[in-house]
């Protein structure tokens, strides 16, 4: 019982640089877009969740494949939010070809598809994604670079199995041009079902998201991967928020739509990199905004969209 009531005392004060309780009292978060990386030991992550009050992390894939995110899902228990889709896809990809990702009716897709719905229904699923659509400025690797259409039948496939089981569709889509198009189109397809734009967009102006957020009631987006360190100097025109800063223009967005935004630290390649973007989600984008704004980013909005206790 003692261990209990001071591991709930830790998420609810939180822990100074020296490992001691800290009076302050810290916001609780939950990150809504979060890969488990392969050098991840799950111990060491819940101590790094707990030292940075974080309640619940994922809303994407762990990387490693299925067997790695089922590791995940035992270690987390409920403080994962388990996903369906991004496997599936990239398999799709894998298997097919860029072009298998717009066909709906090939018996490929179809049979991927299933196997969402078989996650969501009976898995425990939470959302579906990351999908990427277009990464043609913001791929890691070869396997997620590529471009498709916004509105492919197998986006509104997926977009509608999102609707019909109330779970958010994740998708990585550089907001520009035609795809920026497309997936307005996608958004109004199915206005029971809800999409979150990663990284905000990835390369999208503030001014672009405010009248996007401003028809489509049924778009959010998630502000990870928006701030140094994992922008380097070359990216920071994406830059949201940094160490202590978050930038004037996003800040008015986010308090005009404060139930429109998510907080998450996605992907990153060492614990340094972890701790830096953690402490940089509390120090300069939720210390920035008013405190009514800052509880909905760091986790109502996130335990709203994926249904958790």
């Amino acid at each position: 019982m003692r261990n209990k009531l001071l591991h709930a005392a830790i998420l609810v004060c939180g822990v100074s640089s020296g490992g001691a309780l800290s009076a302050e009292p810290v916001l609780p978060l939950i990150d809504a877009h979060f890969h488990v990386m392969p050098y991840m030991d799950t111990a060491e992550l819940l101590q790094a969740m707990d030292r940075h009050g974080i309640r619940a992390a994922g809303g994407a894939a762990a990387l490693g494949g299925p067997q790695r995110n089922e590791e995940v899902a035992t270690a987390l228990g409920p403080r994962y939010i388990r996903t369906t889709g991004q496997t599936q896809w990239l398999s799709l990809k894998q298997d097919g070809g860029v072009a298998a990702l717009e066909n709906a009716d090939s018996p490929a897709f179809k049979a991927r598809l299933t196997a969402i719905e078989t996650d969501l229904r009976e898995r425990g699923a939470r959302a579906i994604g990351e999908i990427h659509v277009n990464t043609l400025n913001s791929a890691a690797n070869e396997r997620v670079y590529h471009k498709i259409r916004g509105d492919a039948p197998t986006l509104k496939a997926l977009f509608d199995l999102a609707g019909k089981y109330q779970r958010p569709l994740n998708v990585h889509a550089e907001w520009s041009g035609d795809t920026a198009r497309e997936l307005l189109s996608l958004a109004a397809s199915n206005r029971e079902a809800r999409l979150i734009l990663s990284h905000c967009g990835v390369l999208a102006p503030p001014a672009e998201i405010r009248e996007v957020l401003q028809n489509n009631p049924n778009i959010f987006c998630d502000l990870s991967y928006r701030s140094p360190p994992q922008l380097k100097p070359r990216m920071m025109q994406r830059m949201i928020f940094d160490a202590s800063r978050l930038n004037g223009d996003w800040k008015r967005l986010i308090e005009d739509y404060p139930e429109r935004f998510l907080a998450g630290i996605d992907d990153v390649y060492n614990w340094a990199d972890y701790e830096s973007t953690a402490r940089s989600i509390r120090s300069g984008l939720l210390a920035n905004l008013t405190p009514g704004t800052a509880e909905k980013v760091a986790w109502k909005n996130a335990q709203f969209l994926y249904g958790l206790e």
